[in-house]
């Protein structure tokens, strides 16, 4: 009889079978980023760019490699090559910011140029690496990497918006699945709400789920369609937020309070960027009709305008 085995997952971690590199994983560890102009550099993997401030980002990596004081047992250094990348996930989109032979000179700052950034929808939610991979194909040899593209050692910085609670997963879906859901087949995006708007985040229970539509989607995931995106990711954001708050007016609308670290919580906090705004503000522009002064807010928030008028 067969035994049933039965796996779990424990933890994540990136697992390198070069063990005839091994003395090169840490070869980047010292690697810094700067995030402004004349700011500091800094070593941490994650750093907070407020809404504010996205337009006076100047990324730029410290790399502090020094190959002259590494050892290169089982790969020649002539194989090896420093790549810098810029990635923005929800794009699907990768750019290589620079890529230098480890043989040859290596610069002690890369710069990220603002026509990276713009193929990035900004750079306020990207991933920034830096990367020591093989520069050429070699023959299979074991524990030694042989694929152009192998990285031995990687050491990455994510620049990311404030954390909220009201991000939500948000689905590219086909004419057919909205027809199916009982809408026009063209509909533009479409909110489920499933509850617990004003109740503590958790990743075991999901408050909604937001359907774009594919050919928007794919528009914005056009790298030549980029100076279109920005706008129309603000726009769409800033409606899919009003009607969040629209569908889910019954589970907050008696309450007395906000509950921290709710997605509610989170709406609150990002009006108040624009002006001072009480729960109880917050329920009276919900009940205009249209909620006008409430749309008007959460597109000032998004930058509407400005994405708009720099298009």
């Amino acid at each position: 009889m067969n035994a049933k085995v039965n796996w779990r997952k424990s933890a994540a971690r990136d697992v390198r079978p070069f063990f005839g590199t091994v003395s090169l994983e840490t070869s980047l560890e010292r690697a810094a980023i700067q995030v402004f102009e004349d700011g500091m550099f800094h070593d941490e993997p994650t750093l907070v760019i407020e809404p504010t401030d996205v337009h006076k980002l100047r990324p730029a990596v410290r790399l502090n490699f020094d190959p002259a004081s590494l050892s290169f047992d089982g790969v020649k250094r002539e194989h090896l090559v420093l790549t810098v990348t810029a990635a923005q996930t929800f794009l699907k989109k990768t750019c290589v910011v620079a890529t230098y032979p480890v043989d040859g000179e290596i610069p002690d700052i890369v710069a990220i140029g603002d026509d990276v950034l713009s193929k990035l929808g900004g750079g306020a939610h990207i991933d920034v690496s830096v990367v020591l991979c093989l520069g050429k194909q070699l023959e299979k040899q074991a524990g030694s990497p042989f694929l152009r593209g192998h990285w031995l050692s990687k050491k990455s910085f994510a620049l990311r918006p404030p954390k909220l609670a009201e991000e939500f997963d948000v689905e590219s879906t086909e004419d057919d699945v909205f027809m199916k859901l009982g809408y026009p087949a063209k509909t533009l995006y479409l909110v489920e709400y499933f509850g617990g708007i004003n109740e503590p985040v958790s990743k075991d229970r999901q408050t909604a789920r937001v359907r774009v539509h594919s050919d928007i989607y794919k528009k914005l995931t056009n790298e030549s369609q980029q100076k279109l995106a920005k706008p129309i990711l603000n726009g769409l954001a800033a409606e899919i937020a009003c009607q969040m708050l629209a569908t889910s007016i019954a589970d907050w609308e008696h309450a007395d309070e906000v509950v921290q670290a709710s997605p509610l919580s989170a709406f609150i906090k990002k009006l108040n960027r624009v002006q001072p705004t009480s729960l109880d503000d917050l329920k009276a522009m919900a009940k205009q009709p249209g909620m006008p002064k409430l749309r008007a807010l959460i597109h000032a928030d998004q930058g509407s305008v400005r994405s708009i008028a720099e298009a």
